[in-house]
């Protein structure tokens, strides 16, 4: 079934549960920029990474280095928050990075102080990816997540392929998520990650528009996830999704988990197994020391039998996920993306979680 295009759709431009104070704020401030020059045909690589984990940038780029990059423009690092120290660490891994010019972009003042004070992963996310439109050179832009592996070496340039011969407005690589869309005839919405847009398209909303926020459609209510509700405006037609999800390893949500602990009381129960999944790739991938708030290996381990850890896994719920994680992380490490001492150390560090929830 095909989702309704905008002319079809009755809509409503307001945040039911935001004043109209809050509106303007985001209207005010948050204007596209002009574009510098005419855009060249091809893609920017947005590396939406966080700025007090930089495991997660040098992955991100030893990945993407070894992806075909024939229509690459660029590779913008975008991190959340600017950290001390990040663009000195950047500099090395930016000159083993042959593939395409690279440069850093950083979040405005006002940014900064709104990912600070309203401590919310998605706004976060949403102000880098508009950053990211923003300081683009290319036509299009593919918004590659910091917790996704890619293990087709040709996955990027077909992405992009696919989305210029088929003159689409978006190209996702999984189905959204939730099952509210396909109920009220939305079922060509896709998810926001690893997901290529086309930049006259984002620009022809508003950057707020772009935000998590909840809206009306056809007189229902419901709160849209990044880019979502453009997708809805948008005719079904242009909007694309890979017929498999494949290509890739997905974990989903870990750098947002990280954000949430960050933030909860302790003890906290990591249901998801995603503070174990950045504590092996710390230990596997960064030689710096750089510091993080994510508990030694060891630690994470009491948590399995101490419930005054501060991190724990002791709720049935969460033992029942971890095969599914557990297989996941066995891809992983059998993909090949890895070396043979990383992967080793990961299977030796991973040992006392398969032994107590196996």
């Amino acid at each position: 079934m095909n989702g309704p295009s905008s002319s079809a759709i009755k809509i409503t431009n307001q945040l039911p549960k935001m004043s109209t104070l809050t509106t303007k704020f985001w209207e005010q401030f948050y204007r596209w920029d002009e574009q510098a020059g005419t855009p060249v045909p091809g893609y920017s690589l947005l590396l939406t990474v966080p700025g007090d984990l930089p495991v997660f940038l040098k992955i991100a780029l030893e990945m993407c280095s070894r992806q075909a990059s024939g229509h690459r423009v660029e590779t913008l690092v975008i991190p959340d928050h600017l950290t001390t120290g990040l663009p000195e660490l950047l500099e090395p891994w930016a000159k083993d990075y042959a593939v395409s010019p690279l440069r850093l972009v950083t979040l405005g003042p006002l940014d900064e102080v709104l990912a600070r004070e309203l401590k919310h992963p998605s706004v976060t996310h949403w102000l880098q990816i508009i950053r990211g439109a923003m300081a683009t050179q290319a036509t299009h832009v593919v918004l590659h997540d910091s917790d996704l592996f890619i293990t087709d070496r040709n996955f990027l340039e077909s992405h992009y392929d696919n989305s210029v011969k088929r003159s689409l407005a978006c190209l996702g690589v999984s189905p959204i998520w939730d099952s509210w869309f396909q109920e009220h005839g939305l079922d060509h919405v896709v998810a926001p990650w690893e997901i290529i847009f086309e930049v006259a398209w984002l620009r022809s909303f508003q950057p707020w528009q772009l935000q998590a926020h909840e809206n009306v459609i056809d007189g229902k209510r419901y709160r849209f996830d990044t880019t979502i509700w453009a997708q809805c405006m948008t005719p079904s037609e242009r909007v694309g999704r890979h017929p498999e999800e494949k290509g890739f390893i997905h974990f989903g949500h870990v750098v947002s988990g990280y954000r949430w602990f960050q933030q909860s009381p302790r003890p906290y129960e990591d249901e998801h197994f995603r503070l174990l999944l950045i504590r092996l790739l710390i230990d596997a991938y960064d030689t710096s020391g750089w510091p993080c708030e994510v508990p030694s290996l060891a630690d994470l381990v009491k948590g399995l039998v101490v419930k005054s850890s501060p991190v724990t896994y002791l709720r049935e719920s969460t033992r029942q996920r971890y095969p599914e994680f557990r297989s996941m992380l066995q891809c992983l490490l059998s993909s090949g993306l890895l070396n043979d001492q990383r992967a080793s150390m990961m299977q030796d560090e991973i040992a006392p979680f398969d032994r107590a929830l196996a």
